[in-house]
């Protein structure tokens, strides 16, 4: 049997969104101590994370997601506000909201991966979908309030974008950080 591989699903950003992005990454990062942020050519947003699973589940995943469908179409999606999970007073995770139009657009694409994956015993997410762009991890408490004061003045501007795509994302993990490389990607057709 062959190594795991830690893999996940998700929609690329166009560079010129990493770009800003990444701008904004380095405004926030003098605003905090040891938040680690993430680099600009690891930004996407995960659509379903796999975790490590063996090369033939990853193999039998590909014919699940592009057979047995109506295609579905491409869609825009528009960058909203910065946030923190669980919460602004206890930030773990710095996140980028965003909106797709139209609005169910993808929600019916994270319905249909999640209806896709089921039967090759990936488990359905119970949580709700929250769609987001992840741009920092805190592990360790800190004061935030310049941080969040910045972001009260200095938001992140929407951006929009056409989703003609998504892809299967493998993640080898590093010293350094996490190395990202495309396995797969599956067109969205009109």
């Amino acid at each position: 049997m062959s190594d795991p591989i830690r893999s996940f699903l998700a929609i690329e950003l166009p560079n010129f969104l990493k770009f800003k992005l990444e701008e904004f990454i380095r405004s926030l990062q003098k605003k905090t101590g040891k938040t680690k942020w993430v680099k600009e050519s690891n930004l996407h947003l995960t659509l379903k994370f796999l975790g490590n699973q063996p090369a033939e589940k990853i193999n039998a995943l590909i014919p699940a997601l592009t057979g047995g469908y109506p295609p579905l179409p491409p869609f825009r999606l528009t960058t909203t506000k910065f946030g923190a999970f669980p919460s602004k007073q206890r930030p773990r995770v710095f996140w980028l909201g965003t909106a797709a139009t139209p609005q169910t657009t993808l929600s019916d694409l994270r319905n249909r991966i999640e209806n896709s994956l089921e039967p090759l015993g990936f488990e359905k997410e119970t949580k709700p979908f929250r769609p987001h762009l992840t741009l920092g991890r805190s592990k360790i408490p800190e004061d935030f309030s310049t941080l969040w004061e910045y972001v009260e003045t200095h938001p992140f501007p929407p951006f929009s974008f056409e989703v003609n795509h998504f892809v299967l994302m493998r993640s080898i993990l590093k010293p350094e950080g996490a190395e990202y490389r495309i396995l797969q990607k599956f067109s969205l057709r009109k």
